[in-house]
């Protein structure tokens, strides 16, 4: 079959992770075409639209647009009804869209001629969106259509499952997760490293939906274990200043993803201080799985998504200081405990969070009935 996707983030633009599902659906052998967004004038100041890594796109046919009209209330007409013509001129026999300002017009387009169109729904993009005029757009406009007009709705998150549930009977629980090839080389990494250090190493974009802050406080209490915090974003200076006045906790700055399952590996156990938030509530965090596929026991706050995913095991839930440190403790005074709740996450990923087995849960959502 022939499968169009429509994104809101160029191919590159992932620093540590390829884009899996495009990657795994051309694998069973679908043909596939990722359409870049627009890159409209002076696109250099939008990161979205930055090529920051190379990813390889194997069989995936990539396909980038420029125009030299500025960012306007404009633009968002122009790129919906481009992408509706990206639909009409490729022919696809599904289309696929993570777009939720741009893909509108294709949505109605696809409903008119019979084309099965699917709107991927990972994060709530309400909280995202910062510019009003857009959230209401979203939320009143383009949101409720791409729900009820949609084919089928794929989310990555039980909250997003059962939000969209309401008004669309296809909707599937599609998690993130990781490819077998980065589970098994994390794997080579702890044979090597065999002997544990008081070393924590956490990796991702630096932006507010992590408590940096509660991260920080916690650590002050634990002088002996050694966190380094790698990556760039919003927060990096931020953060830099504030870690000059700890001796334990490190601003490492970019990691190149080919580093990421030694990185991981090394780490005594995973820390994920989500804020408790709706924004996050819809979040299926990736950082879980990289620490997942090491075997570490992994210390979450209690998002609505990880008090689902914790209830088969790999982690310990915790949400303010004294429960992070409580829980810091007890992996720290018991290694069994710790080996056997990393082994337990671990499970986890061979059983349901790695590639191997979500894309042919992916192909089968969106081909329903077909």
């Amino acid at each position: 079959m022939k499968y169009l996707f429509l994104s809101p983030w160029v191919w590159n633009n992932y620093r540590n992770r390829n884009i899996e599902i495009p990657i795994g659906v051309s694998a069973e052998g679908n043909e596939c075409i990722y359409v870049n967004p627009v890159k409209y004038k002076n696109w250099e100041k939008i990161f979205r639209l930055q090529n920051i890594s190379t990813h390889a796109t194997g069989s995936v046919k990539v396909i980038e647009r420029f125009s030299r009209l500025p960012k306007s209330f404009f633009l968002l007409l122009y790129e919906n009804y481009d992408n509706m013509k990206m639909v009409r001129k490729n022919k696809p026999e599904v289309v696929v869209s993570w777009d939720y300002l741009m893909s509108l017009f294709a949505c109605i387009y696809c409903k008119l001629k019979g084309i099965p169109f699917v709107f991927d729904a990972m994060d709530d993009w309400e909280e995202i969106e910062k510019n009003k005029g857009v959230r209401l757009y979203y939320k009143y406009i383009a949101k409720p259509v791409l729900t009820k007009l949609s084919y089928a709705i794929t989310a990555t998150s039980h909250k997003q499952v059962e939000v969209f549930g309401r008004h669309n009977k296809r909707v599937f629980l599609i998690p993130n997760g990781k490819p077998m090839d980065f589970i098994k080389k994390t794997g080579e990494y702890i044979i090597q490293n065999m002997e544990e250090g008081r070393t924590i190493n956490f990796i991702a974009t630096l932006r507010d939906w992590y408590d940096f802050d509660l991260l920080f406080d916690v650590f002050r209490e634990f002088p002996e274990l050694q966190l380094n915090i790698y990556g760039e974003g919003e927060l990096f200076e931020y953060l830099k200043n504030k870690s000059a006045q700890y001796s334990n906790i490190t601003m490492k700055g970019h990691a190149d993803s080919e580093l990421l399952p030694r990185l991981i590996a090394e780490s005594l156990f995973g820390v994920l201080p989500l804020k408790l938030n709706k924004l996050n509530d819809s979040t299926c965090p990736i950082k879980l799985f990289d620490y997942w596929s090491a075997k570490k026991a992994v210390i979450a706050s209690p998002t609505y998504e990880m008090q689902k995913i914790s209830e088969n095991g790999g982690m310990v839930l915790a949400a303010k200081k004294q429960e992070y440190i409580n829980a810091i403790r007890l992996l720290l005074n018991d290694k069994a405990l710790r080996d056997s709740i990393g082994e337990k996450g671990y499970r986890n990923m061979l059983e349901k969070y790695n590639y191997d087995i979500i894309i042919p849960q992916f192909i089968a959502s969106v081909t329903l009935d077909k």
